[in-house]
């Protein structure tokens, strides 16, 4: 291969057109004509900068017990709190994806650290549940703010421009950042002192060396486009669009149980008091998912998306006979078919989205669906919030579990219908 290293002379006659091929070395004035410079630093920088992100998200995951006496707090207050999450992020992917075409990847990068710092500083020293709504909320605009720019940071830096490479990256730093994030609040808070300063503490320090990474070692990248909000839009092939959202929701409104109430349902059901228990339940249910992407990457989307709901209906059903039958040995199992069906079916509905969006609307298209999958983290645990008013854990978990059981059974037809429906714009 050919390597075109560009010099001050050359750089009028390739802005007229002339394709660039690259080595994954990065020369100064590469950087004029490209939207980014690709380098392998830069690409480790973004993809642990998302690592630490992601694992404040779920820091409070088995915390919440704790809030609960702390606060005196409803198992409606913990899915409330839960949820501002959720509502912090959803509408800011709708903001910050744009903005990030606008100004480069850096400066948002850089605006994701900020919030994400505030709300771990908010958590951390929270003395009400306004406080912890309020640094919730903080966290989810950062998280909002990063995760469409970081997959998109990482497909620009990384050094042989391997769009698939970069992808998988990208949901292997953001679901280990989420296991990574109860499994150490749960040992930190079970095991150290100060349960619920600590770890934000630790959190804080690595958003810090986060942000100095990324301002030293990341080079600012030309905005290619002026500020627009993008409109949610529905793609051709429609049919493929609500059957793939509707299982990303139906497995993400899955983790929003393990992230939300799983950690006191499980200490409830095995009448023990361990708070590193919840945590590492809820991590291996990521890990699980983590893996699954890792070995089951090349697969055909349709047969992820088809397995993974079924993993999923599995694993539900065993969370069900936890209820009746506490064992933790069916917890660990049941968490273990909840993360492949979370791995499989949200990588084949992410794959399916890619390949039907139209170019022009990619932007629009994807926003939408991530919007659709991050609503599903916040609202049915609301829901299953105010029922846990009136029921107790058990039966509310139960019921909970039928409804998604029977919504994952009528989308999997739905995914075999597409098929055609996806055969019909490809013939286009």
């Amino acid at each position: 291969m050919k390597v075109v290293k560009l010099k001050p002379s050359d750089e009028r006659r390739n802005e007229s057109g002339q394709d660039i091929e690259l080595d994954g070395s990065c020369d100064v004035n590469l950087c004029k004509v490209q939207e980014a410079c690709p380098n392998n630093r830069s690409f480790l920088i973004v993809a642990f900068a998302t690592l630490f992100l992601l694992m404040g998200a779920t820091i409070p995951t088995p915390l919440y017990g704790l809030y609960r006496v702390t606060f005196a707090l409803s198992p409606l207050g913990i899915t409330l709190i839960y949820a501002a999450y959720s509502v912090g992020v959803v509408p800011t992917l709708f903001f910050f994806g744009p903005l990030g075409d606008a100004l480069g990847r850096k400066p948002l990068l850089i605006i994701a650290i900020l919030f994400a710092i505030l709300g771990t500083l908010i958590l951390g020293f929270a003395t009400s549940f306004d406080w912890l709504i309020i640094g919730r909320l903080a966290q989810g605009i950062g998280i909002g703010a990063v995760l469409g720019n970081a997959t998109a940071a990482l497909v620009e830096f990384e050094p042989n421009r391997n769009k698939q490479r970069a992808s998988q990256i990208a949901g292997m730093a953001q679901l280990g950042g989420l296991g990574l994030g109860p499994l150490t609040a749960g040992l930190m808070a079970e095991y150290l002192f100060a349960p619920t300063l600590l770890v934000y503490l630790l959190e804080f320090i690595l958003l810090i060396l986060a942000l100095i990474l990324i301002l030293v070692g990341v080079p600012r990248s030309k905005g290619s486009e002026k500020f627009h909000l993008n409109k949610p839009s529905f793609p051709p092939a429609i049919v493929s669009f609500i059957s793939a959202s509707l299982a990303a929701a139906l497995v993400l409104t899955n983790s929003g149980l393990y992230f939300s109430l799983n950690p006191t349902f499980a200490l409830d059901i095995l009448h023990v008091n361990n708070i590193a228990l919840g945590g590492i339940i809820s991590s291996i249910m990521v890990f699980t998912a983590v893996a699954t992407q890792k070995f089951l990457w090349n697969h055909l989307s349709r047969n992820l998306e088809i397995g993974g709901l079924i993993s999923l209906i599995i694993g539900l059903s065993l969370i069900s006979i936890t209820t009746v039958h506490s064992s933790i040995v069916l917890l660990v199992i049941a968490a273990i078919f909840s993360g492949i069906g979370f791995g499989a079916a949200f990588m084949g509905a992410i794959n399916v989205i890619n390949s039907i969006a139209p170019s022009d609307k990619r932007g629009n298209v994807t926003s939408f669906f991530y919007a659709i999958s991050y609503a599903a983290l916040g609202v049915p645990i609301i829901g299953l919030g105010l029922a846990l008013q009136y029921l107790n854990i058990f039966t509310a978990v139960r019921e909970f579990v039928i409804i998604i059981i029977i919504i994952a059974i009528i989308d999997i037809p739905l995914i075999l219908y597409s098929r055609r429906d996806l055969k019909r714009e490809t013939l286009k």
